[in-house]
């Protein structure tokens, strides 16, 4: 595929994606009220929506989107470059987009296989219904677009621009730090709040919960690894300035 072929498609896709990730957050805000069963809807507690990580990164991504559409609207009809937003998109994309929706993806389903009321009860199919009830919406698509789609949209993303990679150190800085920061707000939600964001986490005692975070962050560190791979397939090894000899 040639790359003006590319370009168009990857400006399509930013509109497309910016357009339904609004979609979905208006979904989400007007229908979504209740996900544990708790009489007090979980938007109310502590920390809101913005306690659960999945939020967290779906809003990263549309926020991301929404900067794609305004960069190409900035090179396409103004005519005037926007290589400093460009940059900071090639950094949020590697190292916290990209092993933050792999961690999404692996962790929510891999604790569904185990017990799915861990992580999203039963409950949830009287909000996100198993079978069409509405004429616009076909459930569970939502559940989906959350925990599913949200890396082979990225994927899509680096194979149709061409998102230069931070160095390793700086990914791995950046992608460790965005950990540390969420972690922290979950321990500070279950102090303040009195509950633990995943109901997983309420059955582990201090030694497994320790365990976990250790888990998650060597998983996240090979997720970036793995992000830095596809995108040398895409668009060939990152290019590292040579260092000048000194002179004798």
């Amino acid at each position: 595929m040639a790359a003006t072929q590319k370009e168009v498609l990857g400006k399509v896709g930013h509109f497309v994606l910016f357009g339904f990730h609004l979609f979905v957050q208006y979904y989400d805000v007007l229908y979504v009220d209740d996900v544990y069963g708790s009489p007090v809807p979980f938007k109310l507690t502590f920390g809101g929506r913005w306690k659960f990580l999945t939020v967290l990164n779906f809003m990263g991504h549309t926020v991301f989107f929404a900067s794609c559409v305004l960069a190409d609207f900035i090179e396409g009809v103004l005519g005037k470059k926007a290589a400093g937003l460009r940059k900071i998109q090639d950094y949020v994309l590697a190292s916290v987009l990209f092993p933050m929706s792999m961690i999404v993806t692996v962790v929510f389903w891999g604790i569904y296989a185990v017990d799915r009321d861990m992580i999203f009860p039963t409950s949830m199919d009287k909000i996100i219904p198993p079978w069409i009830n509405h004429v616009w919406i076909i459930p569970p698509w939502i559940n989906h677009v959350w925990h599913t789609t949200v890396v082979p949209v990225l994927l899509l993303e680096m194979y149709l621009v061409h998102h230069r990679q931070p160095s390793r150190r700086a990914g791995l800085t950046g992608a460790v730090t965005v950990g540390i920061i969420y972690l922290i707000w979950v321990l500070i939600v279950a102090h303040v709040g009195g509950f633990w964001v995943y109901p997983f986490m309420a059955a582990m005692n201090n030694f497994q919960f320790f365990l976990f975070c250790c888990f998650t962050a060597v998983i996240g560190c090979c997720f970036y690894l793995l992000g830095e791979v596809c995108n040398n397939m895409f668009w060939g090894p990152r290019e590292t300035p040579r260092k000048e000899k000194k002179r004798a």
